[in-house]
């Protein structure tokens, strides 16, 4: 039987080197060290290493990654920072396109960055997405491709996800722990209901264990900004049953509800708790600051780099993966227990 080439990782892993050192070092990038470079070249050689290519020896590889995101707010922009750090750390430029959350964008930046002969794609699908058409497309001109943030049930690439019904869960379970109740949640579009890493999911999940109904009666959806969310959230303020306590889908929509509560006199987090999503750092900013849920974005772009790179360097382009990233509660007042019961 022949023997198993080795791979990056086989040859960083016996040198005490990271992937994209070693990636760099037989591509013979000037930042290596000549020492590093040739003891590398040297273990490569004595493993019969050998460098994939995409199989199409009449096109040269480009060094450029094409990343398509469907929108450009403060999640996104960190997990791109991220996707441009490892990338430029392996050598590689990153090429980024805002498909806006449209099903024919995505499919016309696909074709454009396909005769710009990238190297690999990085993808997260719009909502409209349904049709995977162009994503195989990428797979027969035999490039490789991973899928980040957005789950495509299906699809036979690697897939990097952050937990997200984890973080509604442990949002909902943080409320519910403080005495809050009647959680209300505000979002901006229903989650995919073919994946279960939905926030939506692990909310009713924390309500379900704690005995909670009528949960479907409390969210609501196309809350996009903070002056929609502050508008809606004047609205429910207004009910017979109001809420006790909102979860938002971002933390945009946190600060409209911050304002709206503010505004109504009810006094935060004594009658009304507020927990955000994203923890962006204007969340501990206001008079009151505001708990949220930690996502790693940056960790997520550069983990979705990284995935990408090693198939490049060995000539996959179809792996089925599923890997997903967990969240963590960033506890502030809005969710205070202290000033909740005694009103401090």
């Amino acid at each position: 039987m022949k023997a198993k080439a080795p791979t990056l990782k086989d040859i960083a892993q016996e040198l005490g080197l990271s992937i994209s050192t070693v990636s760099r070092a037989l591509r013979g990038m000037p930042e290596i060290n000549r020492d590093t470079r040739e003891a590398v070249l040297a273990l490569s050689k004595s493993k019969a290493y050998k460098q994939h290519t995409n199989h199409n020896f009449s096109v040269p590889k480009s060094n450029l990654l094409g990343a398509i995101i469907p929108c450009n707010d403060y999640y996104f922009s960190q997990i791109i920072e991220g996707m441009d750090h490892a990338a430029l750390d392996s050598g590689y430029t990153l090429i980024v396109s805002n498909s806006g959350e449209s099903y024919g964008r995505e499919v016309s930046i696909i074709q454009r960055l396909l005769q710009a002969n990238v190297d690999g794609f990085l993808i997260s699908k719009t909502y409209e997405t349904n049709n995977y058409d162009h994503y195989n497309r990428i797979i027969i001109s035999n490039k490789p491709m991973v899928m980040f943030d957005r789950e495509c049930k299906n699809l036979e690439v690697p897939q990097l996800l952050i937990d997200n019904y984890e973080g509604g869960y442990l949002a909902t379970k943080h409320l519910i722990e403080k005495g809050y109740r009647k959680i209300c949640f505000l979002g901006d579009k229903p989650g995919d209901s073919l994946s279960k890493f939905t926030k939506e999911n692990g909310i009713s999940e924390a309500l379900i264990e704690a005995k909670i109904e009528n949960y479907e009666k409390q969210k609501f959806y196309g809350i996009h900004n903070i002056q929609k969310a502050f508008e809606k959230t004047t609205e429910i303020l207004r009910m017979n049953d109001r809420p006790d306590a909102f979860l938002t889908a971002n933390d945009q929509i946190a600060i409209g509800v911050y304002r709206a509560i503010e505004e109504a006199g009810y006094n935060i987090p004594k009658d009304i708790g507020i927990i955000g999503y994203y923890d962006e750092p204007v969340m501990n900013s206001f008079s009151t600051s505001l708990s949220s849920m930690f996502v790693p974005a940056y960790d997520l772009g550069k983990a979705v780099i990284n995935c990408l790179i090693s198939q490049i360097h060995l000539g996959q382009t179809k792996k089925a993966t599923l890997q997903t990233l967990k969240v963590q509660l960033s506890q502030r007042e809005s969710t205070n227990q202290t000033k909740r019961f005694f009103g401090i």
